[in-house]
């Protein structure tokens, strides 16, 4: 295994990726979604701006928590990127939703909606920041040749 550095470029463009899934699934998703949370749009429009920097910086963190995790492996690449955020995805997000959903006696479909954005977001962002794990640990090893 190689000295530690978090692959910068991998963790940003996970985050973007990240966040614009989450722009994609829940336009997709609003009515539904809206209807499931319980409340009126207005009540989300007083939120502000701030649920958004929040997303962002979400997704800074576990792009950057993914790009730790890969960095165990021989290879880091797309694939294991998608392998990575599935395991972490279904086995924490869905499993820890699921958890405080039922006892916050949420509908059923919202935890559906909610586990499927973060499911799903997990892969491809996994995917992102291993295929840029990936090209960042050839091209160390080219240059050290």
């Amino acid at each position: 295994m190689s000295e530690r550095r978090p692959n910068y470029l991998g963790i940003v463009a996970g985050a973007i990726v990240f966040f614009a899934w989450g722009a994609i699934w829940f336009t997709v998703f609003s009515a539904q979604w809206i209807a499931a949370v319980g409340k009126t749009k207005e009540e989300f429009a007083a939120a502000g701006f701030w649920p958004y920097v929040i997303s962002f910086v979400a997704g800074l963190l576990v792009s950057y928590c993914f790009d730790n995790m890969l960095w165990h492996y021989e290879r880091g690449n797309a694939s294991k990127g998608a392998q990575v955020g599935f395991l972490t995805g279904v086995c924490i997000f869905l499993a820890m939703l699921a958890n405080l959903s039922s006892f916050e006696v949420r509908p059923i479909a919202l935890m559906l909606i909610d586990g499927g954005y973060g499911v799903i977001g997990f892969v491809i962002t996994g995917a992102v920041v291993g295929a840029l794990r990936g090209r960042a640990t050839r091209g160390a090893a080219a240059r050290a040749a």
